[in-house]
């Protein structure tokens, strides 16, 4: 008869051992698992902060690029500016203002309505300082405007050889309807009738004027006065 050597105790022994070898490769890849995830994010930080450093290396030269553009533009600006305030003193010291203007816009009316301009160059050379001058005198008559029903106003000097008159545009009250009496801040038209003829002018006050009446020579300065009214002032001296 022979005996079984079967050892139930070896046989748990090497159950657990293979329970624990499991255990160990298991923890095992876990760990390899850990590491290659960690090596991967750590390849895949550097990746990104290499972008995101050429990505500022990028903004930081186009930051400077449109510092420059600024300053260049800024420079540019300041050339031009100068430019255009150099022209402007050009044109304000070529193109007339004030009584040189109207002097001017005279010239060139007469030039337009046929005189001949040697003529018209006699004339300016050959004329002096105004002699014989009589004290400033004051008329006002009534700026007609379409909402005036009132009879038309006049003001005749020089026994009746020049004749002003004019008309205006309303004034507006707090409703924007038209008032009678004209508005001193918008353009007036003003008629000078002298020798059989109309001179008109159109600006906003005021507006000065001169002609010529026999032997004299009248210079007017046509103002805003009370309302409704336009305030004449006048005098006149010898001519030539």
């Amino acid at each position: 008869m022979t005996l079984n050597s079967y050892n139930p105790d070896s046989r748990y022994k090497e159950r657990a051992a293979q329970r624990f070898m499991s255990f160990l490769r298991f923890l095992a890849v876990v760990m390899i698992s850990i590491l290659v995830g960690f090596w991967l994010g750590r390849q895949s930080g550097a990746e990104q902060l290499i972008v995101l450093q050429d990505k500022s290396k990028t903004l930081t030269q186009e930051r400077d690029f449109l510092q420059e553009s600024v300053t260049e533009l800024s420079a540019q600006a300041q050339i031009a500016e100068t430019r255009y305030q150099q022209l402007q003193d050009q044109v304000d010291s070529i193109i007339p203002k004030g009584p040189m203007q109207d002097i001017a816009t005279l010239v060139r009316e007469q030039l337009e309505q046929g005189m001949d301009p040697e003529r018209l160059s006699f004339v300016i050379r050959s004329a002096r300082p105004p002699s014989n001058c009589s004290e400033p005198d004051v008329k006002r008559f009534v700026l007609a405007t379409l909402a005036n029903k009132g009879p038309a106003s006049k003001v005749s000097i020089a026994d009746g050889a020049i004749v002003i008159e004019g008309t205006g545009k309303s004034a507006r009250n707090e409703k924007g309807q038209p008032e009678a009496w004209y508005d001193p801040a918008q353009p007036v038209k003003i008629i000078f009738n002298h020798d059989g003829k109309k001179d008109v002018k159109r600006r906003t006050l005021p507006i000065r004027y001169s002609v010529v009446s026999g032997d004299r020579e009248y210079r007017f300065t046509i103002e805003s006065g009370a309302r409704s009214f336009a305030k004449v002032v006048y005098d006149s001296c010898d001519y030539p």
